[in-house]
């Protein structure tokens, strides 16, 4: 909008320009500048002493009710702008389609922000749901491998059966010891009876050892089954706050549930039969210590 004011061949008055912002257009610039200026004819040229951007003069020519200014561009040309009979209400009201359409723009990029944002939230909702069923396939991979490698009872085995030849031992010098003439003889071979069942009692406290072992091998399993039912939970959680999406690892919960029960009943198992070695070998003991005691009441 220019308002100006013609004294003879003087001219005065202001420019003022609304426009959206080219850097941002979410926002508008606005220019208020005053000129002075001359006419001569239908020629007139504006001076701005304060300078309009990087323009200080301007020509144009009033035509009847036209005005045209001749505006020098960013790339070095001139183009024509023309202008026509207004009111500040008139202006006003383009200044307000202006900023309706910086107020637009704005609206347009949030709502593509808050899009992304979505999408984005989304996505990582999907990747927390993929991570969590990948920890339970993991869990799930170490407990079947722990199923499928029992504990070894060789030791069990190795030492229960060093408790019978001690054992034997023990009742073969008790033997000969009854056998003995000499009662000096007989005691000393009471006392190898004796030391026999002390063997015995050395083997015994092996396999609590390797009942120890055993106990840590079958906790291990257990933890690894504890683990899989804590994420399968977590699963679970995450994937019902995600209805319609199923990750392409996702994990079947009759199938974990399955390997469950088998940690339970195996490790029961296990439990068991290590179990049965001590009970076996404190019989051991107890006929061990019998043997020698009534070899030592016997002969010493």
């Amino acid at each position: 909008m220019i308002q100006i004011t013609r004294q003879a061949g003087a001219l005065s008055g202001t420019l003022d320009q609304s426009s959206l912002n080219n850097a941002d257009p979410t926002t508008t610039k606005s220019t208020h500048a005053a000129f002075t200026g001359t006419m001569d004819g239908e020629a007139m040229t504006l001076s701005f002493p304060q300078g309009l951007g990087f323009v200080t003069n301007l020509s144009g020519t009033v035509s009847g009710s036209k005005m045209t200014l001749q505006v020098p561009q960013e790339d070095g040309s001139i183009a024509p702008f023309a202008l026509a009979p207004g009111s500040t209400d008139t202006y006003n009201r383009k200044v307000a389609v202006v900023q309706a359409k910086a107020d637009a723009n704005l609206s347009a990029r949030e709502a593509a922000a808050a899009s992304s944002a979505a999408a984005a939230s989304l996505q990582e909702r999907r990747q927390q749901v993929a991570k969590a069923a990948e920890s339970v396939m993991q869990d799930a991979a170490a407990v079947r491998a722990g199923l499928a490698n029992p504990p070894s009872f060789s030791d069990f085995e190795r030492d229960l059966a060093a408790a019978k030849e001690n054992l034997a031992n023990a009742k073969t010098n008790a033997a000969k010891a009854d056998r003995e003439q000499d009662e000096s003889s007989a005691c000393s071979d009471a006392y190898s009876a004796e030391s026999d069942a002390y063997s015995v009692e050395s083997d015994s406290y092996s396999i609590d050892s390797d009942m120890s072992g055993l106990a840590s091998e079958i906790q291990a399993l257990k933890d690894a089954a504890a683990q899989l039912d804590r994420n399968l939970s977590e699963y679970q959680q995450a994937a019902a706050a995600l209805p319609g999406y199923t990750p392409p690892n996702a994990p079947d919960a009759n199938r974990i549930q399955d390997l469950s029960n088998q940690v339970s009943t195996k490790t029961a198992a296990w439990k068991k039969k290590g179990a049965g070695y001590q009970t076996e070998v404190a019989k051991l003991l107890k006929e061990a210590r019998a043997v020698a005691a009534q070899a030592q009441k016997d002969h010493c």
